[in-house]
């Protein structure tokens, strides 16, 4: 059986989990706001022996390629090249908006409509994808981007009937239900989905971050060196 590690850093939490073949063996989860870097490895270390798994057992890690924090996503996708690379495993490539309505999907199985995932992507954005719940079952009927605020209601259809992710807040004048409870993925739910997505397993170097938009930070223009004359 198939032992997969799977990890999550993309947005307000931490997360690690193992799951051999479809049982769970061991996950550790924090919400924190920062510290993702130094907390990642120690936290796959502690997963790890919680089960009795070398790090060299491991069959692919999943892992969550954003649209998240920058930084965020970067942590997570460097330690999943990384281990892939040395140990010669593959990783699964996962969206956070995707988790995010695999979770929901898990949690309700006697759901049935269409929902948007929605999280908070600052400078009055969102990054949006919608996907059709059906008992258990998630399938994604847009591709994700990222929207400005103001004319989110533009880009949702009449038949969306919930919303679920970390931009709530800004999308509490909109008239359609809110859930929450599903701001950052959780690792165990990575690590399931990724079950059925082993297609997509890949050498990391054919993996690039889902960033949708470019970064906050903007690097300065260089300075113009003025030379006198005298």
């Amino acid at each position: 059986m198939t032992l997969t590690l799977a990890i999550d850093t993309t947005l307000g939490a931490c997360s690690a989990a193992l799951i051999k073949g479809k049982d769970l063996l061991s996950f550790k989860r924090e919400f924190r706001a920062r510290g993702h870097v130094e907390r990642l490895l120690p936290m796959i270390d502690e997963v790890c022996s919680l089960s009795n798994v070398n790090i060299s057992d491991l069959d692919q890690i999943a892992v969550t390629v954003g649209p998240g924090t920058f930084a965020g996503v970067r942590i997570g996708l460097s330690a999943a090249k990384g281990m892939g690379l040395a140990l010669g495993i593959p990783i699964v490539a996962i969206t956070t908006l995707e988790v995010l309505a695999y979770q929901y999907a898990c949690d309700h199985k006697d759901f049935s409509g269409k929902i948007a995932v929605a999280i908070d992507a600052r400078r009055e954005e969102i990054y949006l994808q919608c996907f059709k719940i059906d008992n258990g079952g998630c399938t994604a009927i847009k591709e994700p981007s990222a929207v400005p605020v103001k004319l989110l209601s533009s880009r949702l259809k009449d038949d969306v009937i919930l919303i679920i992710g970390s931009a709530y807040k800004l999308l509490k004048d909109l008239n359609i239900n809110f859930k929450h409870g599903y701001e950052s993925p959780d690792a165990v739910y990575i690590a399931k989905i990724s079950i059925g997505l082993l297609e997509r397993a890949t050498i990391g170097d054919d993996i690039s971050p889902l960033y949708l938009r470019a970064p906050d930070a903007v690097k300065p223009a260089p300075l113009n060196m003025i030379v006198s004359g005298d």
